[in-house]
């Protein structure tokens, strides 16, 4: 591991590469953005470019797929998004050499992430903050990266925080091309997934993930090569990180588990559509005799009072880890394959997870920044 300055003057919120791992963004408290290199010759990273970009404290920054070009998105406490394209015919540490597409500003409250969803699901940028509301902007054409169309709104939190208490929000799309489409989305101690319908296109609860004890800092969703199940990884607050095995029941006939009201959806004309947050014990009380009858062909969907209920996604709870010494998990991501996990702690290591045989996961290794 090879430490670099990068010359912010304040904090580091958040660090990304890009697809190839040739370049990195770094945002900071500064308010500036600074993009490095790796250089090939001396295996160093060098500055290519800095910027201001936003009025406060800026904590996100992500790279779109390279097939859209060389784009990431920031966000910021000052409630707005914005969208960077890099102009390779501007000279570097210009300041010049990334230009603003757009700023996406509908937020009532300080925004804490911005992912941009997997490539084959197209241009789409999901965002999360204080005001609860997630956010999902599409780039209806390609070649106009300056118009995005807010085409998804969910209420995650109907009461927002004080202002005074300490926060944090996380989103993670799902990266397989094969599930439809889902995203994870942390508010403080809850991390619920959400679903696609792929009827009416409509975002819904499929499910949560439970046994949070504090804050979640950091949530990712596994890629999933060759694996008939999906595994998502949360850091969080009370020191653990914790890893999640997400299946799908599609011989179960009914609609498995309770109902509740918790959240609003709405769609790109501005209409409340009820969504439904479903628990994992496999019941049917409540629900059987709601149901009214459907096609034997379209299981996973049935109509109770004119809303939708979903078959709810197995949530199985793997393991949880508190190697960190009981310090705050802040971040942890997977690798290409999903096979390995990372995780970095306030205890400053950084700490490698790898499944064993029997589908148990072990600690293979500790980095320190003193290693030599």
């Amino acid at each position: 591991m090879r430490p670099f300055d990068t010359g912010h003057e304040d904090l580091v919120h958040d660090v990304s590469y890009d697809f190839y791992g040739r370049y990195v963004a770094t945002c900071s408290s500064d308010q500036h953005v600074k993009v490095f290199r790796l250089d090939k010759d001396s295996n160093e990273w060098i500055l290519s470019d800095s910027w201001r970009a936003h009025d406060s404290s800026i904590v996100s920054v992500d790279w779109a797929s390279p097939e859209y070009g060389r784009i990431i998105a920031t966000a910021s406490y000052d409630k707005s998004v914005k969208i960077w394209e890099e102009d390779p015919d501007q000279d570097e540490c210009s300041g010049r050499r990334w230009t603003k597409l757009c700023t996406l500003n509908d937020s009532k409250g300080s925004l804490y992430s911005a992912k941009f969803a997997p490539s084959h699901l197209g241009l789409k940028l999901a965002c999360i903050g204080n005001d609860g509301i997630l956010r999902i902007y599409e780039a209806l054409d390609p070649s106009d990266l300056r118009s995005w169309t807010l085409t998804t709104t969910a209420k995650v939190l109907n009461v927002p925080p004080a202002s005074h208490l300490q926060s944090d929000f996380c989103i993670s799309w799902c990266p397989s091309r094969f599930q439809t489409e889902r995203i994870a989305v942390c508010v403080l101690d809850q991390a619920i997934i959400y679903q696609k319908n792929t009827q009416d296109s409509k975002f819904y609860i499929a499910g949560k993930l439970e046994g949070h004890n504090g804050l979640i800092r950091s949530v990712c969703w596994a890629p999933s090569i060759g694996r008939a199940y999906q595994l998502i990884a949360t850091g969080c607050k009370d020191g653990k990180v914790r890893i999640y095995k997400v299946t799908e029941d599609l011989n179960n006939s009914g609609v498995s588990g309770t109902v509740s009201n918790s959240a609003t959806t709405t769609n790109s004309n501005g209409s409340d559509i009820s969504t439904r947050s479903i628990s994992n014990d496999n019941t049917t009380d409540g629900a059987s005799n709601q149901r009214e009858d459907t096609p034997s062909s379209n299981n996973s969907l049935k109509r109770t009072n004119n809303s939708l209920l979903h078959m709810p996604l197995n949530i199985e709870l793997l393991s949880a880890h508190d190697d960190h010494g009981g310090q705050e998990v802040w971040s942890v991501s997977w690798n290409l394959t999903g096979t390995i996990l990372s995780s970095a702690g306030g205890d400053g290591k950084v700490r490698l997870w790898k499944a064993t045989y029997s589908n148990e996961f072990k600690c293979m290794s500790v980095i320190t920044a003193q290693q030599t």
